[in-house]
């Protein structure tokens, strides 16, 4: 194989979070092996994170629009003419780039990029990043998704799909034939960090401060955690909540802080590992998960941690041993949590200690790159 590699993700624009940085890191450890790597997306966000990191980019096309179910079945000739567009756009960059590996994270690039990339005779990489259990939803009723049956058609003719967690895998396989092809291309890689705790050690404020990295959405938990935190305030006022992320319901959140000077909401930040450095306990309150890079991080970052007990959270999180798991949507449940790590030095030190060791044996991203992406790339797993 060349050592050229062409990697694919896109998103909406308020979106950035673990998956649209993962094709980055990605590219960060397939460079330190000698390859060379390029991202291609829409995402300004994504671009400007991998320019900052040193990694080659192409701003690709995508269409924002993305809701095809519904009334909006009635315009799926017009979404199979942009398809067609869009697979001559990758069929033209790819041989311009000739790259021997064509990695594709995101929706529609899963139809046009992998005809391109197979009429080249390229291999083709899928990572799955909790999209394809709703993309394949009722794919099997022969009147219903004729966009999930197109990517359905397209995953026939990959190489590997990689899905992020257990629990992912298991709600992909919920849409399909367990014995189907495409079942049996599925593969748990887990995502991950690179070690940066030894570069940045943990300092200290002189408050003690919960932190959450998270888009600002209902579903990731952010009013129960506004609300748990003003509880745990009552009681120990030396607290502070730092929100790092961003989202269309900002406003709305702020609105529920009341202007409490102890909740500070940082925006959207391309490392958040910065203030993960600061931060005395780390705090994950979302509703569902596929699987959370902001949980790698911060058990890489030594943290504390306290996430809610949904999808792939419980394959990161031990409960009372790399983290605490609190039932999701319970506010009660997570002001007792933040509590007992405000009030037991002992136990943050023992689920900090055992979050740190559990990332270096199972989360180092170089080690997931170099152990289990190249073997891919290459065909020899």
């Amino acid at each position: 194989m060349n050592k050229n590699i062409v990697l694919i993700r896109n998103a909406q624009p308020y979106d950035f979070g673990g998956g649209e940085r993962f094709p980055v890191f990605v590219a960060k450890a397939l460079k330190s092996e000698g390859f060379t790597p390029t991202v291609i997306s829409r995402s300004d966000s994504l671009l400007r994170f991998a320019d900052e990191n040193s990694v080659a980019t192409i701003k690709g096309w995508w269409w924002a629009h993305q809701q095809w179910s519904g009334r909006w079945v009635l315009l799926f000739p017009v979404y199979f003419l942009w398809q067609v567009i869009l697979f001559f756009y990758y069929l033209a960059l790819f041989i311009r780039l000739n790259p021997s590996v064509v990695h594709i994270q995101s929706k529609d690039d899963f139809i046009a990029g992998t005809f391109a990339a197979k009429l080249l005779s390229r291999r083709v990489i899928w990572t799955d990043h909790a999209d394809l259990k709703h993309v394949w939803l009722n794919v099997a009723r022969w009147f219903r998704n004729p966009v999930g049956k197109l990517v359905y058609s397209m995953a026939l003719h990959t190489d590997t799909i990689s899905v992020v967690s257990e629990s992912e895998k298991r709600a992909v396989l919920s849409n399909l034939n367990p014995s189907s092809k495409v079942a049996q291309k599925l593969k748990v890689v887990y995502n991950g960090a690179f070690d940066q705790y030894v570069s940045r050690p943990i300092q200290q404020q002189q408050s003690f401060v919960y932190t959450c990295v998270s888009r600002l959405v209902t579903d990731k938990g952010i009013g129960e955690l506004i609300q748990a935190f003003l509880k745990v305030q009552e009681k120990h006022s030396d607290t502070v909540l730092w929100l790092i992320g961003d989202g269309r319901e900002r406003k709305k959140f702020e609105n529920a802080a009341n202007n409490n000077d102890s909740i500070i909401f940082h925006g959207q930040q391309a490392d958040p590992v910065q203030f993960l450095a600061q931060s005395n306990v780390f705090v994950h309150p979302t509703y569902h998960e596929g699987f959370s890079l902001a949980l790698v991080e911060a058990s890489m970052m030594k943290l504390p941690i306290i996430a809610t007990n949904v999808g792939g959270n419980p394959e990161i999180i031990i409960d009372n041993e790399t983290g605490l798991l609190v039932p999701e949507k319970d506010v009660t449940a997570l002001t007792e949590a933040m509590i007992k790590l405000r009030e037991d030095a002992e136990l943050r030190t023992k689920l900090s200690e055992h979050a740190r060791t559990q990332y270096i044996a199972l989360f180092k991203f170089e080690d997931i790159v170099k152990n289990v992406f190249i073997p891919l790339y290459k065909g020899t797993t």
